[in-house]
């Protein structure tokens, strides 16, 4: 299953459109930029570790106190580094970036940096020193310090991260459960809205079970001991058969994609480890996009949205087939296997012995020899 991701203009007027979008939406941009920063300023005096400033001393992006300058009060950047190679009278604060003070440089107050780190690149800093991750008080206390390259950059590492962790469990389901896998893609093939259905109803019954486990073990002592290690084992197992189910889901897609391709041949066993490796990478394809366009605002979030409800319905899909095949031990009733296509017959079969049949291959009848006649 490949999920197409379309995104683009088309003709003149949608460009024309765009271009009056734009302009119409510029201003409401700046009010919300503008409304960002009073908020973070106000969560920042309101911080235990922050700093008081005023708003008319942040300034959008880099910002430098140049040498033999003197700024009286407090300077902030928004979104950008902040170098003090002057003079700064109050406190130096850099949202989102970095504060680096140069030589000659002095900051008599203290120097803050949101999301940024302060450095001492032989200047002075009287106060103290602070490098704050988020803000703890506020509405923007978690995403106010997160710039679009670092919101791009966590996109980007949790789908490398997830991808490795799929692919080491793949690459051992492959060599130890292949049969489990195969099994669960079979039942993928045979019946899709069946698995989808099953897999719906068993995530929407996974916390019930785990409640009614948890009041059965309540009914003895014994129970309430092992009530720690069934949670434990109960999580394990959901997470082991949701992550098996999307490994099967993977390897069909990607024996999709290949066949697709024509690249399937109906002779040779399938090469389960190729086709899982080719269905993660489309997964992970879906993901590396919309993390790639983080900084897109409304087009990135419709990309990520995009990707989240394609492995949803493969996640699904996949538990469903692997609560129905019971983990990859049940066939499908009333599966038959496809027939055998036999071999093109070539003049030289006559010579390979057919074992299978338990009859010894004939010698090849030779024509007798022409008379010369004279």
């Amino acid at each position: 299953m490949r999920a197409a991701i379309l995104a683009s203009a088309l003709s003149v007027a949608a460009s024309v459109n765009g271009i009056a979008a734009q302009a119409k939406h510029t201003p409401a941009r700046a009010v919300n930029v503008g409304d960002s920063i009073t908020a973070t300023v106000d969560s920042l005096a309101r911080d235990p570790n922050g700093v008081v400033i005023e708003r008319s001393s942040v300034q959008s992006g880099a910002h430098t106190v140049a040498a033999g300058t003197t700024v009286n009060g407090s300077i902030a950047s928004w979104h950008g580094p902040l170098d003090v190679r002057g003079t700064v009278t109050g406190n130096a604060v850099a949202l989102g970036g970095d504060i680096v003070v140069h030589t000659g440089g002095t900051v008599r107050g203290d120097a803050v940096a949101l999301g940024g780190h302060v450095q001492l690149d032989g200047g002075t800093v009287q106060g103290e020193m602070r490098s704050l991750s988020a803000l703890t008080v506020g509405p923007l206390a978690r995403t106010a310090a997160r710039t679009p390259a670092q919101a791009t950059k966590r996109s980007l590492s949790l789908a490398v991260g997830w991808y490795l962790v799929l692919a080491v469990i793949g690459l051992f389901a492959a060599l130890f459960a292949r049969g489990n896998l195969e099994t669960i893609a079979e039942r993928i093939r045979d019946d899709f809205s069946r698995s989808f259905l099953y897999g719906v109803a068993g995530q929407i019954a996974l916390l019930p079970a785990l409640v009614v486990g948890i009041v059965a073990l309540c009914i003895t002592v014994i129970g309430i001991l092992l009530i720690p290690f069934a949670i434990v084992g109960f999580v394990l197992g959901g997470a082991g058969a949701l992550a098996l189910g999307f490994l099967a889901m993977s390897y069909v897609t990607g024996e999709a994609a290949m066949r697709w391709r024509g690249a399937v041949s109906p002779y040779t066993p399938p090469p389960v480890v190729q086709f899982l490796f080719i269905g993660l990478s489309l997964y992970f394809v879906l993901w590396m996009i919309g993390g790639l366009m983080s900084w897109a605002g409304w087009l990135g979030a419709l990309l990520r949205l995009v990707a989240a409800m394609v492995t949803w319905v493969a996640v699904t899909v996949g538990f469903g087939a692997t609560l129905a095949s019971r983990g990859g031990t049940r066939a499908p009733s009333g599966h038959v296997p496809p027939p055998q296509v036999p071999p093109p017959v070539t003049d030289a079969s006559w010579q390979t012995p057919t074992p299978v049949s338990g009859v010894a291959a004939a010698r090849r009848p030779t024509p007798p020899p022409r008379s010369i006649q004279r």
